[in-house]
């Protein structure tokens, strides 16, 4: 996120003319966002501000859902297209960008909210910048990430790098890890107790002004998030979650106690009755009860992810990476680049 200096400036002489100025009733802006904050009704531990599975659960969220709770705020973002995303709805880029990272849509809806205002907003202000991405503090934004679909596709991207670091037990790229002591810019000296607040002060540096402990007064920061988090959660019905997680590796439902080695780390996770997946580990669970892992291709002289279509050099004939590791006839993989386990990840021709 890109710091701003913001002014309230009141004109000398209307000043003089319209008796002194209330300063209590104006409005407070973020430092780093330029958003109006509002006034604080609960305020959140800043070394536990989410659970991680705020932040990597929510996956049964479906594009109508978000696309219903962004018409109830009347958003801007509910009549939106991104044509640099094929004219995809906000609210399908919303689901299927998080998705792909196995990262909660209801998250990415407080992300934006905070970021840019936009689930709240009619107006398109900020709209590619929407959640901050690729701003950090100090500098202008990156020009990569500039767009909607690019700017979800970034923040979920990056919050799933550093998942992965916390999974594997090491810190963040900015050295956050759960139960490490560290400073935020407030300044706040900072001891994480999940993984989600790790991971969101990576983001965002800062505790800011809706925390319990310290924070800055001027910044809404990483309690901001918790803040939006919680409110949206209680603000729509987004239902219970299933007895299935969905997996973008698989591309499919994985039931309860299913397993997949994901296609973006090559880690090993498992689907709990909440609808999130366990941390990655580097091992296969032992109570899997369906499994995706990757598959040993002779042809290729490695392994490659569930769905991943290859060329046999033995056959000459298409086959697909399925479950428990087993290749599948995919004699449409070429033309169609799907198979019988879905659409190919990637095709490998001889």
């Amino acid at each position: 996120m890109k710091t701003r200096v913001w002014m309230l400036l009141v004109p000398a002489l209307l000043a003089a003319g319209c008796g002194p100025v209330d300063e209590a009733e104006a409005p407070v802006i973020d430092e780093l966002t330029g958003q109006v904050l509002q006034e604080a009704t609960t305020k959140y531990d800043m070394h536990r501000l989410m659970e991680d599975e705020d932040i990597v659960g929510g996956q049964w969220i479906t594009p109508a859902q978000v696309q219903a709770f962004l018409q109830q705020n009347g958003s801007y973002l509910a009549t939106y297209k991104d044509p640099a995303w094929g004219n995809k709805t906000a609210a399908t880029l919303i689901v299927e960008r998080s998705r792909a990272y196995t990262i909660s849509p209801l998250y990415m809806l407080a992300r934006i909210q905070g970021e840019s205002s936009l689930i709240q907003s009619g107006t398109s202000t900020n709209l590619s910048k929407a959640t901050g991405c690729g701003c950090p503090d100090g500098s202008g934004c990156d020009a990569q990430y500039t767009g909607f679909g690019n700017q979800i596709e970034c923040s979920a991207k990056k919050m799933r790098g550093y998942f992965v670091d916390l999974d594997a037990g090491r810190t963040t790229v900015s050295g956050w890890k759960v139960g490490l002591t560290k400073n935020t810019s407030d300044p706040c000296t900072v001891k994480p107790v999940t993984k989600a607040t790790a991971a969101l002060y990576t983001y965002t540096p800062w505790v800011g002004a809706y925390a319990l402990q310290c924070g800055r007064t001027t910044v809404g920061g990483s309690s901001l998030m918790a803040s939006i988090f919680n409110r949206f959660k209680t603000a729509y019905n987004w239902g219970s979650a299933p007895t299935t997680c969905y997996t973008e590796t698989a591309g499919t439902a994985l039931p309860v106690n299913g397993c997949v080695q994901s296609s973006s780390d090559a880690m090993w996770r498992q689907c709990l009755s909440s609808g999130a997946f366990t941390a990655g580990s580097t091992t296969k669970p032992t109570t899997c009860t369906v499994s995706y892992p990757w598959c040993s291709s002779a042809t290729l002289g490695r392994s490659v992810p569930a769905r991943t279509c290859v060329q046999s050099s033995g056959d000459s004939q298409w086959h697909q990476c399925g479950v428990e590791g087993a290749w599948q006839s995919a004699p449409t993989a070429p033309t169609s680049g799907s198979g019988p386990v879905g659409t190919c990840f990637e095709l490998y021709a001889l």
